[in-house]
């Protein structure tokens, strides 16, 4: 069979000592072997001025960088969770009660001082570093933060607005500095119905005297100051007599708070057995309210 393949032939001029390129039109052949098509610039004939003849310069050949690879990021890690966090949950509850839940893992069997309303008791958590308390709310924000003797602090918070239709009346002492708080209502005497006391109701005793140094108060609500009054008092002991006890009052009324710090002078050691009676140390009730 007979195959038509395609040449070029190429015609020089030397008149002006220019190359010209003149392609050959197609042609047949019946060949067997392959034909090559070669092409080159002409050179002048010999004896031929070389005006306008000029080498061409060589090219450079260049190689294409072989693109950079981005090394990838580095994954993000996500930070451990603290395995000693510490966590307190606070819940409001019936009777304007604060219901108090602290989780701190590394903190088992340990001292714990718990503060609210200017008022701070210890108290102790189980093996677990758990606590598990109830705290009479004084102030209407219901603020809670518990703190360890490392300094690991918790908060948290519940709002109590049933405070601001309620009145409270706190005095809280360190160990060595028992205080006693007592309430009359509708001019009851001690030992008379209306009389409020820890030991016979009506007053609350807050914080675990096992959480050494005791940190406690003992906390009363009362109705219209017209109808009842309240006491501080401490007994002469052979550890209070001939000193000063030192201990701090916080007084909430109509959602407001005022805290005050108390001192109360004992007598000399030879007046052991006795008591000394502070009357009527709530602050101004009015004046209170205002704030």
């Amino acid at each position: 069979m007979q195959r038509v393949r395609i040449g070029a032939g190429a015609c020089a001029a030397t008149a002006l000592g220019l190359a010209v390129w003149q392609m050959a039109g197609p042609a047949t052949s019946q060949a067997t072997g392959p034909v090559v098509v070669a092409a080159q610039p002409l050179r002048p004939a010999a004896g031929t001025p070389v005006q306008g003849w000029a080498k061409a310069p060589p090219v450079a050949e260049t190689q294409a960088a072989a693109p950079v690879a981005a090394e990838p990021a580095p994954p993000v890690m996500a930070a451990a969770p603290d395995p000693c966090a510490a966590t307190l949950e606070v819940f409001a509850e019936e009777g304007a009660m604060l219901g108090l839940t602290l989780q701190s893992p590394c903190h088992p069997n340990m001292r714990v001082e718990i503060s609210h309303g200017g008022l701070t008791v210890a108290m102790q958590t189980l093996a677990t570093g758990s606590l598990f308390a109830t705290l009479p709310a004084l102030d209407p924000a219901g603020q809670v933060s518990a703190r360890f003797a490392d300094d690991t602090l918790a908060q948290g918070a519940a709002p109590v607005p049933e405070l601001a239709t309620m009145r409270r009346f706190a005095v809280e002492w360190q160990q060595g500095e028992r205080l006693e708080l007592n309430g009359f209502e509708s001019g009851a005497d001690y030992g008379d119905p209306g009389h409020s006391s820890v030991a016979n109701g009506g007053v609350l005793l807050v914080g675990d005297p096992m959480a050494r140094p005791v940190r406690m108060a003992e906390i009363y609500d009362f109705p219209d100051p017209s109808k009842a009054r309240v006491t501080i008092e401490a007994e002469v002991t052979a550890n209070s007599c001939g000193r000063s006890l030192r201990g701090n009052t916080v007084y909430a009324a109509g959602g407001a708070v005022r805290t005050a710090d108390l001192v109360l002078s004992m007598p000399d050691c030879d007046g052991a057995g006795g008591f000394v009676v502070l009357n009527n140390p709530l602050p101004d009730m009015t004046l209170a309210a205002a704030e």
